[in-house]
């Protein structure tokens, strides 16, 4: 693999961001963070995807980018306040900062923040979290801002608009190596051309001709196998959590609360079921579809976020 992998259009965004402070009148500044981009972003993605797991890198960026290095660079400058464009809000309730969803439903970022340490909230300016996008939008057009017509990408920003997989293998990173795909009483259904292919609860591209609708249930990089079932199987309650971070109170054993299992899923309540310093085990009242491990488990209290982790291991039902 390349020793430093460009993130996509990000000469672009130092040109557009120098124009806006322009306009602005604010004073710009660029720096290289393509060393820590490398570390713990992209080796992060890389390495999970060859664990069978199913990763998001924008969490990683936000932790340790976004926020960790550039808080660094604030203390540095004396610079007191970091401002960014996520859609979230951090407000004072009874004494106490909270994270809280930013106020348009369809682009609110807060599952994206989870990570970020508590003590950093009293200093984190999130100016676009009262607002719609369209509003943005109007503010931008009415400045004259580079940006205003910026389209907006759904891509993972390093891949340069591939696939993952794809880009996994152009940077020949994964190769492609032949697996079987079974189904859950280990019966051999057929071939794969790599298990990174494949994510849980994917049921088309699987290569598998039938009639009835199978999905993927478990990916086993160990064995370079890919599991599949009927839809139901695909349904589960109970996993483990690592990489915890709690922006609230810490949950105790026993806590009720609702949890987001990926960007688009609405939370749904359930009960803490075992928690330590660095793992929790925490199970949904009813089974949700596709709980995938890499992806994060984030809880709500409302619109308040509490903290979450990193989805490590799904769990049989007791």
């Amino acid at each position: 693999s390349d020793n430093q992998i460009k993130c996509c259009g990000a000469d672009e965004s130092i040109v557009k961001a120098k124009q806006v402070c322009d306009i602005l009148n604010i004073r710009h500044y660029s720096k290289d963070a393509r060393k820590y981009f490398n570390k713990y972003v992209i080796e992060n993605f890389i390495n999970a995807y060859l664990s069978g797991y199913t990763p998001n890198p924008c969490i990683e960026c936000n932790k340790f980018l976004k926020f960790e290095y550039l808080f660094n660079i604030a203390k540095a400058m004396d610079v007191k306040y970091i401002a960014t464009g996520h859609y979230a809000r951090i407000e004072k309730i009874n004494s106490k900062l909270h994270l809280l969803r930013g106020k348009d439903p369809n682009k609110d970022q807060s599952y994206f923040l989870y990570p970020i340490k508590k003590e950093y909230l009293a200093n984190i300016l999130f100016p676009l979290g009262e607002f719609k996008k369209e509003y943005v939008r109007e503010i931008a057009n009415r400045y004259k801002l580079p940006t205003s017509r910026e389209k907006e990408s759904k891509d993972i920003c390093f891949t340069a608009g591939k696939d993952y997989n794809l880009w996994l293998k152009d940077k020949k990173i994964i190769e492609n190596k032949k697996g079987y795909i079974k189904d859950i009483r280990g019966k051999i259904l057929g071939t794969h051309n790599g298990f990174f292919n494949y994510t849980i609860g994917q049921r088309r591209n699987l290569g598998i001709a039938g009639g009835e609708r199978l999905y993927v249930t478990e990916i086993k990089p160990k064995n370079n196998e890919v599991i599949i079932a009927e839809k139901k199987h695909v349904f589960s309650k109970r996993f483990i959590l690592k990489d915890l971070n709690w922006l609230d109170s810490k949950p105790k054993k026993g806590d009720k609360l609702k949890a987001q299992i990926r960007y688009r899923h609405i939370p749904k309540s359930g009960i803490i079921e075992e928690i330590n310093l660095e793992k929790a085990i925490f199970a949904f009242d009813e089974p949700q579809f596709a709980i995938t491990k890499g992806q994060s488990a984030v809880f709500y209290e409302d619109d308040r976020v509490i903290g979450g982790g990193i989805i490590e291991e799904i769990l049989e039902e007791k």
